[in-house]
């Protein structure tokens, strides 16, 4: 008489055991999400700074370069070359654009910064403050 020894092998994975760990990962995905909805947020803040900041220094170049005018009236004049062959002091229409797809606003008589440079500034949606050159901080 055989004697049949049986092996306990198995070729694939029971479907408990798929739907197990496709609730890990789909819990591992929703705590990210989680976590880097509001580093979104973060970022867009930070890129309007740097945006603003460079503005800034686009506009002192441009005073620079035109004692006789001074501050440029707008943001617009900072994309142009003008006769003497001066400028642009910007590369780009977007970078007159904060990250919420708005124009940065700008007032050439600088009221925040006590006259000394213009105000360039965002305000971030839902009334979280106001991103602006005379600090480079938030305004609430």
């Amino acid at each position: 008489m055989k004697i049949r020894k049986q092996r306990n092998r198995r070729a694939a994975f029971t479907l408990m055991e798929m739907m197990v760990v496709v609730a890990i990962i789909v819990a591992l995905a929703g705590i990210g999400i989680f976590y880097m909805a509001g580093q979104a947020e973060e970022g867009n803040k930070t890129k309007a700074k740097a945006d603003i900041k460079n503005l800034t220094s686009a506009a002192t170049a441009f005073k620079l370069n035109h004692p006789d005018i001074g501050w440029p009236q707008d943001l617009q004049s900072l994309l142009q070359r003008d006769d003497q062959g001066h400028g642009p002091y910007i590369t780009s229409a977007e970078s007159l654009m904060d990250p919420w797809n708005r124009p940065y606003q700008y007032d050439a008589g600088g009221s925040r910064n006590n006259g000394l440079q213009p105000d360039i500034y965002t305000t971030i949606p839902n009334g979280q403050g106001i991103i602006g050159n005379w600090s480079i901080r938030i305004v609430k």
